[in-house]
């Protein structure tokens, strides 16, 4: 078997997580794997013996390069393609596998604003879904939403969750952490969400929030907001400083994936108000240090963290607040959240994921 891989979105935020964690467990199983790289991206790619790194400047948005794409595709001769989003080079000579980690456009519009964006990946999506032979997606959830909000056939979908990389484990040892405070001007205590600036983060309810979690602590806390300051960031950073919050909201930008345990690690609570999301792998990292979690009760949140995470409705900042300062002066509480997090974490591997992604390659090639 022949695998080819779309690499292309190899550096994007969570469709390159999962890319790249896929690509390294294909190369400790000594796979023929295709890789449809960039040349800017190259280093991303796992090395490994039978990967093969077909050049691929191509990009996915564009619709004059699916064709030149597909007939890459063909021409390498490849068994089957593997497109990890849904810019799948439709149509394509070879059986077609697609991840399509949520729909989340379909649902909340207006995280696409332009209209014209907006039909453009409406038809982009119908195509990948119409040609693959099997849709892999991340959370039950996910598959709901696919069969309910896209119309495709259950049976069509396989539900493969995603996994924690190994990296992520608890770091407790104080020079580390104290490195990535100085590195990152974080406060000795703090809240911490990380993620990208986007509509369905509900992150002006987060901040809107703030006073009234600082208010029911009885004390400041300071919140950090870590991610790449795109999307939405400078709307959020005029509704801190709309809301008086300047002292107590920090934005220490991208966290480098080096540094991310030991940021976890540092903080004192994770927070996640997610309108919707298709799986949500920042939480289960944050478990995955020890971190406890504070995440709302909606999509696919409750089915990945389990009994590991306070759950709120993300409509209420008073069941924030109080769901906070639960985790923060309910010492008994903050055990078992950190002890059920490192349990719910642990069933979530890259290694299992990889294996089930395999059948999935197997079956379509019937």
């Amino acid at each position: 078997m022949r695998i080819g891989f779309d690499a292309r979105t190899i550096d994007w935020s969570g469709i390159g997580t999962y890319s790249r964690n896929l690509l390294t467990q294909f190369a400790g199983a000594d796979l023929d794997v295709v890789v449809f790289c960039p040349d800017g991206k190259r280093e991303s790619v796992p090395p490994a013996p039978l990967f093969s790194l077909v050049s691929t400047n191509i990009d996915p948005l564009s619709r004059s390069g699916r064709a030149v794409f597909a007939g890459m595709v063909e021409q390498s001769g490849v068994d089957l393609l593997h497109v990890p989003s849904h810019y799948a080079p439709v149509p394509v000579a070879v059986p077609l596998v697609a991840t399509v980690h949520d729909v989340i456009p379909l649902i909340y519009p207006r995280t696409v604003r332009n209209p014209i964006a907006r039909a453009r990946y409406r038809r982009q999506l119908a195509r990948t879904l119409g040609a693959a032979r099997c849709i892999i997606t991340v959370s039950q959830i996910s598959q709901s939403t696919l069969t309910g909000f896209a119309g495709v056939a259950p049976e069509k979908v396989r539900v493969i969750q995603n996994g924690v990389s190994r990296q992520f484990q608890q770091v407790s040892d104080p020079e580390a952490l104290e490195a990535v405070r100085r590195r990152y001007r974080l406060p000795e205590r703090f809240a911490l969400w990380v993620g990208d600036f986007r509509p369905n983060k509900n992150l002006e309810f987060l901040v809107s929030s703030w006073a009234l979690v600082q208010e029911s602590l009885g004390e400041p806390l300071t919140l950090v907001m870590a991610g790449s300051q795109e999307g939405e960031f400078r709307k959020i950073g005029r509704e801190v400083s709309r809301r008086g919050l300047d002292d107590h909201v920090v934005f220490p930008g991208f966290i480098r994936d080096a540094d991310l345990a030991a940021v976890y690690s540092a903080a004192d609570v994770f927070v996640f108000p997610s309108l919707y999301e298709g799986f949500g792998l920042p939480p289960l990292e944050a478990m995955a240090c020890g971190t406890p979690c504070v995440v709302s009760n909606s999509s696919a949140l409750p089915e990945v963290t389990g009994r590991a995470a306070m759950l709120f409705n993300p409509t209420s900042a008073g069941q924030l607040a109080e769901c906070v300062t639960r985790v923060l002066t309910d010492e008994e509480l903050n055990g078992n959240l950190r002890r059920e997090g490192l349990r719910q974490s642990a069933l979530f591997s890259w290694e299992n994921a990889a294996a089930e992604t395999l059948q999935v390659y197997r079956s379509v090639l019937l």
